[in-house]
């Protein structure tokens, strides 16, 4: 999955009206071959429409949300740079930052970057005004949210045109940058290429067999290989935070206490905005009493009748 390039951009800025690929081609200063390639990859991210009309080929911007989004950039920031500024991974950190302040740190769990091209990205995208900078936290300025708006959708077409490869029924239950988790009812195996089974599915794996709802979530990336527990828990909690849901995911975590990875499940919390200093507590044998949490002794029961009292971790 790739985001938008410079040139890609360009071809965008050209379509204020339809036009010929033999036009965009002259206008840009690019063989027909190369155009006609920039077009078809902008058809399959879903921004362009293209028909043939006798001998040509006409041109023009799609009708889907991001398109639509796009033409209001450019009448209102037409200009600036767009091509400069919604391209690579200036478009990834667009698609995550927003006007309150998030750390670096954040930033680079939220959208999948490293420190160093993080750093890089601020620095381009400050020098045109984009990001401003309060203690250490970087934020989109107020005027440019519709950079973001842009960015966040574009990201999100593209997951669902990917999660529609899948599965024709599939839907999103979560949108980020290059990853996804969809909902379908439709089982396709447990690990398909870059899909992976997900959630209260995938429980079982772990040791806690649930019965299921008919429904199958597959959280898709094409960085993670092996799909962990950590991973697994929290997209259950993502996707359903009930009390049976959180009671199961507790009794999970505490049968696998030792080899739980701590930083990663508060990273992964940190990206899905699912609360995990909870279930933290729980391994430390401190239950909270409130809804919708479980007591403790609910946990100790459930977990005995799954690993015996025997395995009741201390």
């Amino acid at each position: 999955m790739k985001t938008l390039s410079k040139m890609e951009v360009k071809l965008l800025l050209k379509l204020e009206r339809e036009k010929a690929v033999t036009k965009l081609a002259n206008e840009l200063g690019l063989s027909i071959y190369r155009t006609s390639a920039l077009v078809t990859s902008l058809e399959r991210k879903g921004l362009v429409k293209a028909e043939k009309r006798g001998k040509y080929k006409i041109v023009s911007l799609s009708e889907t949300k991001p398109a639509e989004l796009f033409r209001k950039l450019t009448f209102r920031f037409g200009h600036m740079p767009l091509d400069e500024i919604l391209s690579g991974k200036n478009l990834t950190l667009l698609a995550v930052i927003k006007r309150t302040p998030l750390g670096a740190y954040e930033l680079c769990i939220k959208g999948n970057l490293p420190r160093s091209t993080l750093y890089h990205v601020i620095d381009k995208l400050s020098d045109y005004g984009v990001i401003g900078k309060k203690d250490e936290g970087y934020f989109l300025m107020g005027r440019y949210e519709p950079f973001h708006e842009f960015a966040e959708e574009f990201y999100e077409l593209q997951n669902s045109i990917k999660a529609r490869e899948f599965s024709g029924d599939s839907a999103l239950v979560w949108s980020g940058v290059e990853e996804f988790i969809l909902s379908t009812r439709e089982y396709g195996g447990k690990d398909v290429g870059n899909f992976h089974l997900t959630g209260v599915g995938r429980f079982g794996d772990f040791g806690v067999e649930l019965i299921g709802t008919g429904w199958y979530h597959y959280y898709y990336s094409e960085k993670v290989k092996n799909i962990s527990l950590e991973e697994v828990v929290v997209h259950a909690l993502l996707v359903d935070f009930e009390p049976r849901t959180i009671l199961y995911s507790i009794v999970l975590l505490l049968s696998h206490k030792d080899k739980i990875d701590r930083k990663k499940l508060f990273e992964l919390g940190m990206k899905y905005n699912v609360d995990v200093e909870v279930l933290l507590k729980y391994l430390k044998g401190k239950g909270v009493k409130r809804y919708p949490y479980p007591s403790m002794k609910e946990v100790r029961e459930t977990f005995k009748m799954y690993f015996g009292e025997g395995n009741w971790v201390r």
